[in-house]
């Protein structure tokens, strides 16, 4: 046996250290039936969640202060505003996640043609 490394497996061995090193392929979502479901989710559980709480917080007031119906109408309309301005925003960075995804697949080798 020599000292000499064998220049087949040395070539074998770089290979395998560049397919390990390279960037893995993102998996892409299909444009599937299900595609946006989660985030649709998202978004009606933040605005159901401002109206209840500006519904919670109005009785809790309509109950200590004993004006009937005057909490309860103002702070469910200030939780329903609460909740378009959390959707908005939510709908903002999906908006900016979907740009920066579309710029990267524009710019990177694999998606040029």
């Amino acid at each position: 046996m020599s000292d000499e490394p064998d220049p087949d497996r040395l070539k074998a061995l770089a290979e395998k250290l560049e397919a390990a090193q390279a960037p893995k392929a993102r998996k892409k979502h299909g444009g599937g039936k299900y595609s946006g479901a989660g985030q649709a989710w998202q978004v009606v559980v933040e605005l159901t969640t401002g109206m209840v709480i500006g519904v919670l917080i109005g009785m809790g007031l309509d109950a200590v202060t004993g004006l009937a119906p005057v909490f309860i109408v103002v702070f469910t309309l200030l939780g329903f505003a609460a909740g378009v301005r959390v959707m908005m925003q939510t709908a903002a960075s999906y908006q900016k996640k979907a740009e920066a995804e579309a710029l990267e697949d524009n710019n990177s080798p694999e998606g040029r043609t």
